[in-house]
């Protein structure tokens, strides 16, 4: 049976959260983040100040019309979206501007070194950007203003969208709780569980993701890594090859040979050391 989503009196501590909800179930906290933290954080006008600098990834999205332009802006831009039905989204804003990195302190029950960016959101009274889930974990925390939070209770996996839009807006209807959200609310929302949010008035969200690297990152990564390692980092010689490895044949020995270079490369104590330094700077 699945059960609806409670709300929490206050943030969880650890041994909580990884039981009973990481991976496992979403959660919503009403006034969960102390006003002297979201009163520091950043506001809609230095938001949208960031949205016309090059260097940093922003887009606008339109409700109804579910369309998406990427930034950087114009000026000028916010004058031709109308009061209504309209998002702004910036990420990597705790670089950016550095005082919003405060909004992550409340959360050092999380594994911080998974945390990809916080992404700030401003939206007119009816923005959003449509039902849809994520592959990441994320924390929703409400800043100034009010939103309507659809959250679904389970997983999706097998998710239809719906066809010829810039935007994944899920194509079917999902069964879950609707909440309304206030500044210092918190909605904690698990991969591929389906959400969807209105705003009531116009608002600022804060989102905190946390995206773990694919194989394939990893992987190319750690080699970037061991190429500065001289001591690892020794050229294939072929030293065990014998005739069952003569022409266009590899035998079953040599492929275990290079499976073992491999191995003994991730098990030595440089991938250790790497990997840390790795979530480190994604930190950073």
């Amino acid at each position: 049976m699945i059960t609806p989503i409670l709300p929490l009196d206050e943030l969880p501590n650890p041994v909580q959260f990884y039981k009973e909800f990481w991976n496992k179930k979403p959660f919503i906290i009403k006034n969960a983040i102390d006003d002297e933290i979201m009163g520091g954080l950043i506001t809609a006008d230095e938001l949208a100040g960031l949205s016309l600098e090059e260097d940093i990834r922003s887009r606008i999205v339109q409700a109804g019309k579910w369309s998406c332009e990427h930034g950087p802006f114009l000026e000028d831009k916010f004058t031709t979206l109308g009061e209504e039905n309209w998002s702004l989204l910036v990420q990597n804003v705790e670089i950016h501007h550095p005082p919003t990195n405060k909004i992550i302190e409340p959360f050092q029950f999380s594994p911080s070194w998974l945390i990809d960016d916080v992404m700030v959101s401003y939206s007119a009274p009816g923005g959003g950007v449509g039902p849809h889930l994520d592959s990441y974990h994320v924390f929703l925390i409400q800043g100034t203003g009010k939103r309507r939070w659809k959250i679904g209770r389970e997983a999706i996996r097998n998710e239809k969208y719906i066809d010829n839009l810039d935007l994944k807006i899920l194509e079917d209807d999902y069964l879950g709780e609707t909440y309304d959200v206030e500044q210092g609310d918190v909605i904690y929302i698990p991969p591929y569980f389906p959400h969807t949010g209105e705003t009531l008035e116009e608002a600022l969200t804060f989102s905190i993701g946390f995206l773990g690297p694919s194989l394939s990152e990893l992987l190319v990564e750690y080699g970037h890594y061991i190429e500065e390692q001289a001591e690892i980092n020794k050229r294939y010689d072929g030293n065990q090859l014998n005739v069952a490895s003569s022409g266009d044949q590899m035998s079953a020995g040599e492929l275990n040979n290079f499976r073992t270079t491999l191995t003994n490369a991730i098990g030595s104590d440089h991938f250790e050391k790497w990997l840390k330094g790795y979530f480190s700077n994604n930190e950073d």
